[in-house]
């Protein structure tokens, strides 16, 4: 028959991480809460402590037993054997027990021989709420693909923000020469344009017969049945498109520039339009003049009050100097009121090929960026002035085109236009929901920049971009080969009714194959850099037996994001991980993107979902 003392239980059992209270009750930041509680034995006997979980009621009182093990046949967990007056604690295995939920535990002792008669103190618990939970829909894989995203984009280096209707809001720039008479200057000012400006020339336009055929808009989308530009985008581009718009103003003044002798605004209007697949870029100009202002001096009606001239300069790799093909002559024979015809201009330009190094395999070698600045010349031949004078200056910023070789056949694009990568939402919904979650609640929707990897299946890994880094290598240090079986959230699901070899696999984002990668190092220009994965928001993708519902969780045997995270690493489908990325390619190529270019990613489905929340719901079905 057993004797000597029997094995007590702590009088304060505990619950973490991270074993802090409020209102005395132990909070847990995971689904796998720690229980623990010190035991003794008079004796000195090893003992171990059994530990029961119950849920609650109302009134926090024990309800009902909560079964921790199956294979035990009381349901309770018994912690490791440990020296009197040590705690005891076990882990309770995830899917025990659910999340925002409250609970009480009490324990009781074993010294091998002799059980404690009775219970400690229950101690209450309350497990954390999920802070990610998106629903899903199910996985469609006849899904059509969306098209990438080529919308208009407003916020070209020095013309306008992005924005609705943005104009270019650069500053105003004034040039002024003395006029031979020794009396006078011509003054040439080129500002930003307005929506009222676009308005008032197409409204002026629309009263007009000119008496020589004008050259047809280059891109028709630039112009929507008002005259404003399509879709409101204001100065504007596509890949392959810009639409631009500025003013420039004339004037011939006293040399102390306090009369005005002579004054006329014009709307400047331009398009380009490069080759996505050839190596020509069309330009179309058209000058349009607008109504006087109040408290300015129109031109006289003279023949060649007004004379003009405006070319597309060319910085570097144009095969020829462009110059405008003129519906006219850019002359005026008076402001507005006398003279109020438009003139519009054509001009075509071959990239000359002139790369740094045919052979290289960089893309930096194989590339050429072409800055267009339309320039611009005024005289007049009023009375005070001679014909021979002029004023002249820039007009608005540079416009950049590049043209490459990287791709076959070489192309030419607008070089400040970012593209977008759009998910298949339907296709590979948690893909898209994991890119979201990152691109929006942690990187606030900055774009991304393209780190190219080979320039064909022969060729070395990371030679296109400027570092030589391997895509890959960043991929590893946030998903390490095998860690979706190894660590990934064992509660994540396959699509085998898909797939049937599918597997668990690890998605990252930022994508690996950009600088925002978190496995990118920062002496390579890394913009988030991380020793692991672990420093990732973790997220998991489920489809949950109870409702056959999918959703997007926060990995919950851990504490929750603190949206401090860099990047995002999460347990899905390796179908859906694999699938979701598989028109990547032809998107880089379509689209040019080369080194260091930045893009964005679209998710199409998410536009209700709030990420400013602090825990992010959303059901995209």
């Amino acid at each position: 028959m057993a004797s000597g003392s029997r094995p007590v239980s702590g009088q304060n059992p505990s619950a973490g991480p991270t074993f802090t209270q409020s209102g005395g009750v132990w909070q847990v930041d995971n689904m796998t809460p720690t229980l623990k509680n010190t035991v003794t034995d008079a004796d000195g006997d090893m003992s171990t402590l059994t530990f029961e979980v119950w849920t609650t009621d109302a009134n926090g009182a024990p309800k009902d037993l909560v079964n921790l093990d199956s294979s035990n046949p009381y349901g309770v967990l018994v912690s490791e054997p440990v020296a009197t007056g040590k705690p005891a604690s076990v882990q309770v295995p995830w899917g025990k027990l659910s999340p925002g939920t409250t609970y009480t535990f009490h324990t009781s002792a074993f010294d091998g021989s002799l059980y404690e008669t009775g219970w400690s103190p229950w101690a209450k618990f309350k497990l954390r709420e999920r802070a990610v939970d998106i629903v899903l829909p199910a996985p469609d894989p006849n899904a059509a693909d969306p098209a990438f995203d080529t919308r208009w984009q407003t916020g070209l280096p020095g013309w306008g923000p992005t924005g609705s209707r943005a104009i270019a809001k650069a500053g105003s720039e004034r040039h002024c020469e003395s006029a031979g008479s020794g009396t006078s200057q011509l003054c040439f000012t080129t500002m930003p344009a307005s929506e009222a400006d676009i308005k008032k020339a197409a409204e002026s336009r629309a009263k007009l017969r000119s008496s020589w055929t004008l050259a047809s808009s280059l891109i028709p989308d630039c112009d929507d049945p008002d005259g404003t530009p399509a879709g409101d985008i204001g100065s504007s581009a596509k890949r392959d498109q810009a639409c631009l718009y500025n003013k420039v103003a004339v004037e011939v003044t006293d040399e102390a520039g306090l009369e005005s002798k002579g004054y006329q605004l014009f709307l400047m209007s331009y398009q380009m339009q490069t080759d996505l697949a050839s190596t020509e870029i069309k330009l179309w100009a058209r000058v349009t003049p607008l109504p006087m202002p109040a408290g300015k001096t129109p031109f006289p009606a003279q023949p060649g009050a007004i004379k003009l001239t405006l070319s597309p300069q060319c910085s570097a790799g144009c095969m020829d100097k462009p110059a405008y093909d003129w519906s006219g002559n850019l002359m005026w024979g008076g402001s507005y009121d006398i003279d109020p015809h438009e003139e519009t201009g054509t001009a075509t330009v071959q990239w000359s090929g002139g790369v740094k190094d045919e052979l290289s395999t960089k893309d930096a070698d194989l590339k050429q960026d072409m800055a267009f600045a339309p320039y611009a010349t005024f005289s007049t031949s009023v009375p005070e002035t001679f014909p021979t004078d002029n004023s002249s200056g820039f007009i608005g910023s540079p416009v950049y085109t590049r043209c490459d070789m990287v791709y076959s056949p070489a192309g030419c694009v607008m070089r400040d236009y970012m593209p977008g990568y759009v998910f298949n939402t339907k296709k590979t919904p948690a893909a898209a929901a994991h890119a979201w979650l990152i691109q929006e609640k942690i990187r606030k929707g900055a774009p991304l920049s393209y780190l190219p990897d080979r320039r064909g299946s022969t060729g070395a890994h990371g030679e296109r971009n400027k570092y030589g880094r391997d895509p890959d290598a960043n991929r590893k240090v946030i998903c390490p080969d095998g860690w979706a079986a190894k660590s990934g959230h064992s509660a994540a699901t396959t699509v085998t009714d898909i797939s049937e070899s599918d597997t668990l696999s690890c998605d990252e984002f930022a994508f690996a194959s950009t600088y925002n990668s978190g496995g990118m190092p920062a002496d390579m220009e890394g913009t988030n850099p991380v020793t692991s994965g672990g420093q990732c928001l973790q997220t998991y993708s489920r489809k949950l037996t109870s409702s056959g519902n999918w959703h997007l969780f926060d990995d919950d045997r851990r504490a929750a994001p603190t949206y401090k995270e860099v990047c995002g690493r999460s347990t899905m489908s390796g179908w859906v991980n694999s699938t979701s990325m598989s028109r990547f390619p032809t998107f880089a190529k379509q689209l040019r993107l080369l080194d260091e270019d930045l893009y964005f990613v679209t998710t199409p489905g998410f536009e209700n979902c709030d990420a400013s929340a602090a825990v992010v719901k959303c059901d995209i079905r």
